[in-house]
């Protein structure tokens, strides 16, 4: 019907991405007038940013007119029981980093990770006048709903996010799984058990990945791992199912906290541990060099890696390219806990 008003819907910076056929980083450098960019790429950007009417949110505009000195951090709620003492780590080493370069830290959290509570989140931090964020982002959903976001902020994941294409500072998991494994195996131990942590955990994932890698790669079996929620409690359940098993020799579980369940349930079967079975775990948690017996563990600079991710976000602020990935290197700590199988 003539003179029938059409809605205008706005054009987002997934759209831009889209027609020009880019990535939505690429995409979001364009826009915020970044020159790390082909010169032929960013001419075709900026035609569909003027095809498109694509306009940065009032916020982010703002910000790239006047910045605050303050770096966001976003980050699933601290209440969360399963948010680990590395992720407060990492956050501690986010807050001194940026105390060094001046710059303040304002936090938000949130209690899903839908792109939906993430972009109020991210728009959160914008209006708390920050230049930049650093996100946790630790679930497998992380990569969709990251392409789903709207804005022009700089941007840094503290977690390693497979199909997203932006900056991620990140340990190898996957490969310090595999050396704890071998560890193991070197150690005359025919196979390895494995308590997971949460399936829907990327680091999860990937420590399961390294760890099945490492002995398919040795031509030991695999036997399908007992899951855990990360808790100590969840460790101590798969323990007792491990004492059952009398061929059990080698148990490598996916955090600290795990392995001490692990470890009081093959005490209290009367299991020994070195003798009787090996353990190892993975964070080198506060105190897992007081356990009894001591831990074999992997150990992470998680100060570090929350330094690493600021620095990665300063040069995006400071119109340099960040690395796509940069890895925190992580090395396996040998204490009493394991020991050559015995005969």
């Amino acid at each position: 019907m003539a003179g029938k008003k059409v809605p205008v819907v706005r054009a987002t910076l997934t759209d831009v991405a889209r027609v020009a056929g880019v990535s939505r980083q690429t995409a979001s450098r364009v826009a915020r007038g970044g020159v790390d960019v082909n010169a032929q790429t960013a001419d075709r950007v900026r035609r569909v940013i003027e095809e498109l009417g694509y306009r940065p949110d009032p916020v982010a505009r703002a910000l790239s007119t006047g910045r605050g000195r303050v770096i966001g951090l976003l980050t699933h709620q601290l209440t969360d029981r399963q948010m680990g003492l590395g992720a407060v780590s990492i956050m501690i080493g986010v807050e001194q980093a940026a105390a060094e370069l001046g710059l303040g830290v304002s936090l938000a959290t949130f209690a899903g990770f839908d792109p939906a509570t993430l972009q109020d989140g991210i728009g959160r931090l914008a209006q708390a006048g920050c230049d930049g964020v650093i996100f946790m982002a630790p679930w497998v959903s992380a990569a969709k709903t990251l392409r789903a976001l709207d804005t022009t902020l700089p941007m840094v994941s503290t977690s390693e996010v497979p199909e997203y294409d932006g900056p991620t500072v990140h340990a190898d998991a996957a490969q310090a799984a595999a050396d704890v494994v071998d560890h193991l195996l070197s150690l005359g131990h025919r196979t390895v058990h494995h308590v997971a942590g949460p399936g829907d955990w990327m680091s999860s994932q990937l420590r399961r990945t390294g760890w099945e890698r490492a002995l398919r790669k040795a031509g030991a079996e695999v036997v399908e791992p007992v899951a855990g929620d990360w808790t100590a409690r969840s460790g101590y359940e798969a323990g007792r199912r491990l004492a059952a098993d009398p061929s059990v020799t080698a148990v490598f579980t996916a955090n600290d906290e795990m392995a001490l369940g692990v470890l009081n349930a093959l005490a209290g079967a009367g299991r020994r541990i070195p003798e009787d079975i090996s353990v190892a775990g993975f964070d080198d948690a506060p105190g897992s060099d007081f356990f009894r017996p001591p831990l074999t563990t992997i150990k992470v600079d998680d100060a570090d890696h929350g330094r690493l991710a600021v620095e990665q976000l300063m040069l995006q602020l400071n119109g340099e390219a960040a690395a796509q990935a940069t890895i925190v290197p992580h090395r396996l700590v040998v204490r009493e806990s394991t020991a050559r199988r015995s005969s």
